[in-house]
C-alpha cells in the first residue's frame, strides 16, 4: 500500500497447508527455544522478501519458495504462541500487507475457497 493507503500490489498463490504444517514440525523447537518476539519477526521478515520477489516479477518457483516461508513462520507463531490449531490454520487464508512505512500486516481470515 502506498501512503493514501491504496493498494499498489496484488498477488496472490497457493500453499499446502497440511505439507507446510508437516514441514515445520522441524523449526518447532527453534522456535520455542529462541521465544515468542524472534518467532513473531520471522512472520514480517519472510513476507517482506515475498512481497520483494513478487514486485520484482520473480519467477514463479521463487515466489511460491517465499510463500512458503513466510506462511511456515506465520504457522509457527500462531500455533506456538496464539493456540491456533491446525485444522484452523488450514482452514484460513493468509494475508501479508506492506505499508508505506515498510511495516508488514498479517492477517489470517477464514479462507474464501474450499
Amino acid at each position: 500500500m502506498d501512503e493514501t493507503l491504496q493498494t499498489k500490489l496484488v498477488g496472490e498463490t497457493e500453499v499446502d497447508a497440511l505439507r507446510l504444517t508437516i514441514m515445520a514440525e522441524s523449526r518447532e523447537a527453534e522456535a520455542r527455544k529462541r521465544g515468542r518476539a524472534w518467532t513473531e519477526g520471522a512472520v514480517p521478515f519472510f513476507a517482506e522478501e515475498l512481497i520483494a520477489a513478487a514486485k520484482a516479477k520473480k519467477p514463479t518457483t521463487e515466489i511460491e519458495m517465499h510463500a512458503a516461508n513466510a506462511a511456515m513462520a506465520a504457522w509457527l507463531c500462531d500455533s506456538i504462541y496464539n493456540g491456533v490449531t491446525a485444522d484452523i490454520f488450514k482452514q484460513s487464508d493468509i494475508v501479508f500487507t506492506l505499508l508505506s512505512n515498510g511495516a508488514v500486516k498479517y492477517d489470517r481470515l477464514p479462507a474464501t475457497k474450499v
